[in-house]
């Protein structure tokens, strides 16, 4: 049975400003100082604010809405933050700073997701209702889902992200090039999950069966994450998009060859399928040592062979570009529909493409204006 969970009380004004502040990565002293003079204030008076001991002027607080790129009803607000948060596979390189850093990043993007839910009235209702049992391990619990999903045990899972969905989490992609793969919170009293939109593939769709876990397992409560939440999730995972007579049809022939259009076929990194094996007893433990080394030899610890298709979250981009399309909505009415910059909003929309994941700015202008001649004929 999944763990009780506990929604956070609404965030004050003061706690807001540090989020928001802690987001950008600046100190008080910094944020003191890059005020305009007409909205001068002290270090201290920004601390006292953000403690709650005084109340920041509404002049003071525009100002700081538009340094930490922040719509001033969002401070002002009553919003849901982000609260139980579950990293995915967290190196311990990534510090304080740079976590607060991104997740005040993927909050602001899907305060912008629900805003524009709420605008068009598109709220995502969950279409399935599947938790784990305290009575079952990790890969049973895939094993039920994969059932529950209709899908035999050769049968790859079309899209992670597309289940996500389907369980009322909403996911959304933010690129970072921290050490973060991921994170699963709460949002309120929904489930979200952001993924790192930078991976490969293959790795992106194992994080999302990942947070996918540590969702039905109801580890996104308060407290802090354990390494046996993360073990189950992992192992969650990894049932889900292979099972175990697959594998053992992967590693039948020894072949590296056949590994690779097993990855293909369902979408899960060699590495992956090596820690399974091993983990199973498929595989020795010298044999997998050997493995990883030939791994290292090849290249392929950084980039592996074979290709997978995307599963890359874009619902949020679907709805602005059906807002564009199909109701006449511009960039400038969507900018301040969610509260992110026009530019910001035309790299999404030019991204969920596909077609211009390395784009300059120039070749990202030119495909804006062709959607913008798109949405004119239309």
């Amino acid at each position: 049975m999944p763990k009780d969970r506990q929604v956070r009380t609404k965030p004050s004004i003061g706690e807001r400003l540090r989020m928001a502040r802690n987001a950008k990565g600046l100190s008080t002293r910094a944020v003191a100082l890059q005020l305009k003079p007409a909205s001068s204030v002290s270090h201290a008076s920004i601390a006292n604010y953000e403690k709650g001991i005084t109340s920041p002027p509404i002049d003071i607080v525009s100002a700081l809405a538009t340094l930490y790129d922040r719509p001033i009803n969002w401070l002002l607000g009553d919003g849901p933050v982000l609260s139980g948060i579950r990293y995915r596979n967290l190196k311990s390189k990534v510090g304080v700073g740079d976590r607060h850093r991104f997740e005040g990043e993927s909050q602001r993007w899907l305060d912008a997701y629900l805003s524009i839910e709420r605008h068009l009235g598109e709220e995502l209702d969950a279409e399935l209702d599947f938790v784990t049992d305290e009575n079952e391990s990790p890969a049973d619990s895939a094993a039920r889902l994969r059932k529950e999903l209709g899908l035999s045990d050769s049968d790859p899972l079309k899209s992670v992200v597309e289940l996500l969905e389907k369980t009322g989490t909403r996911v959304i992609g933010v690129d970072t090039d921290l050490a973060i793969d991921g994170l699963a919170a709460c949002l309120g009293e929904d489930h979200v999950v952001v993924l790192n939109g930078t991976v490969s593939n293959d790795r992106a769709r194992m994080n999302a069966a990942h947070e996918l876990g540590h969702i039905v397992n109801g580890d996104c409560g308060d407290g802090e994450e354990s390494k046996e939440e993360e073990r189950g999730a992992f192992e969650f995972a990894s049932h889900l998009l292979l099972t175990p007579p697959m594998l053992q049809e992967a590693f039948k022939r020894k072949s590296m060859v056949r590994l690779v259009e097993f990855k293909e076929l369902f979408g899960i990194s060699l590495a992956a399928m090596v820690f399974r094996a091993e983990d199973d007893g498929l595989i020795s433990h010298e044999m997998a040592r050997k493995l990883w080394i030939e791994f290292s030899k090849r290249g392929w610890r950084k980039r592996e062979p074979g290709s997978v298709r995307a599963d890359r979250p874009t619902r949020f981009e679907s709805l602005l570009d059906c807002s564009i399309v199909e109701k006449d909505y511009t960039i400038e009415s969507l900018a301040e529909i969610t509260g992110v910059r026009e530019d910001e909003l035309k790299r999404r929309l030019v991204r969920a493409t596909g077609f211009l994941d390395d784009a300059d700015d120039e070749e990202m202008e030119e495909n804006s204006a062709a959607l913008h001649r798109l949405r004119l004929v239309r």
